[in-house]
């Protein structure tokens, strides 16, 4: 029988040189619980994907501050596509974007938690030692003005990597995802 789940995922965006963090809930159905935080790191702006703003809560400007995600399921591999519009707002091309997940509760690092999660795009998304880059393998830069789609998955099939287990764990953890923007 599949345990239903609700996880909202903080967002912040950035329209700064620097480093921006916003704390939320990621929690579920059982008593487990975490904060999720999103780091992004140069010129990013995150508004909604969908013209329905499915998965997302806006602030006034119309750009992210949460994703919520309610049909996580243990035993599955749970895809939200086109989440998020992630905007180059600077000056100058971006060449890749790269998206990494860091979990961690009161003992230290959860790489088994880590592992299940993964970025989803329409284009190619190449993963790396839990970094998942955006734009890598394909011809494709984000000019200054322009917005790429992406969407978070969670593998729960303990069978099929990457992952390894089939539910999240019942203790409270933290979850962040730092987002970089990369010019080669």
């Amino acid at each position: 029988m599949l345990n239903r789940r609700q996880v909202t995922l903080a967002i912040a965006s950035a329209a700064l040189g620097g480093a921006v963090a916003s704390a939320g809930a990621f929690t579920s159905g059982s008593s487990a619980a975490a904060d999720m935080r999103v780091v992004v790191v140069s010129e990013l702006a995150l508004t909604p994907a969908r013209d329905d703003e499915a998965y997302v809560e806006t602030d006034e400007e119309g750009e992210v501050t949460e994703i919520v995600l309610k049909t996580l399921n243990q035993r599955a591999d749970s895809q939200f596509d086109r989440i998020a519009l992630l905007t180059n707002n600077g000056d100058v091309t971006v060449d890749q974007v790269e998206f990494e997940f860091e979990v961690t509760d009161a003992s230290g690092e959860r790489e088994d938690v880590r592992e299940t999660l993964r970025v989803t795009a329409d284009g190619p998304v190449t993963t790396d030692g839990g970094v998942h880059t955006l734009l890598e393998s394909s011809e494709e830069t984000l000019a200054p003005g322009d917005s790429a789609e992406f969407g978070v998955a969670v593998n729960l099939l303990a069978e099929r990597a990457p992952g390894g287990i089939s539910d999240l764990p019942d203790e409270q953890f933290d979850v962040t995802l730092h987002v970089r923007a990369i010019r080669t």
